[in-house]
């Protein structure tokens, strides 16, 4: 499933099939529904980045090296939120971080961190790295953000709450790790 078929779906969800089939037939959009489309693309990419970040966390690790002990975050394969833990030689090392860096003590490092996916354009491929997120999920937030920034409060806390709804059901079925998510607790 394209990003492009997610946001259709999405606005078909909110009544708007007849813009979600401009879409699909890749017609010219008016300046509302281009501006509609692009929002949501934001959308998207805003709640997989929540997922992301409290719910659902990425984690990777790599080697990398330096001269000097300073590993810029933009040399990162992946944007980084969390570092877990830093080791050399399979030892672990000190390490603090700078505004710009990662400064340990050691040259060649093993980083084990948690990151944040990067936005998805409306040509690729929808995903999240991990499978118990899917479109569904995606569109439920998607669709109480939309709903929220047209001044619908209503509209915009019964989506809210799908999508909380389906967020504890995921991590019903999941085992807690290393964090406990926002309000798992409760």
């Amino acid at each position: 499933m394209t990003v492009k078929e997610v946001i259709c779906d999405t606005l078909r969800l909110v009544g708007k099939d007849e813009m979600a089939g401009l879409i699909e037939e890749d017609s010219d959009l008016d300046e509302e529904s281009a501006r509609i489309y692009r929002a949501l693309l934001t959308y998207l990419n805003a709640v997989r980045d929540e997922l992301a970040r409290a719910y659902f966390p990425l984690f990777t690790e790599e080697e990398m090296h330096s001269d000097n002990g300073q590993f810029a975050f933009a040399a990162f394969k992946k944007t980084p939120f969390s570092i877990k833990s830093v080791t050399s030689g399979k030892k672990a090392v000190k390490w603090h971080i700078s505004p710009d860096y990662l400064v340990a003590d050691g040259r060649d490092i093993t980083v084990k961190y948690t990151y944040v996916p990067k936005p998805l354009g409306e040509g690729e491929e929808f995903s999240y790295p991990d499978f118990a997120v899917g479109a569904r999920l995606v569109q439920y937030g998607m669709i109480a953000e939309y709903y929220l920034v047209l001044g619908d409060a209503s509209g915009s806390a019964a989506w809210e709450e799908k999508y909380r709804n389906e967020i504890e059901t995921l991590l019903s079925h999941s085992t807690v790790k290393d964090i406990i998510p926002p309000r798992r607790w409760i």
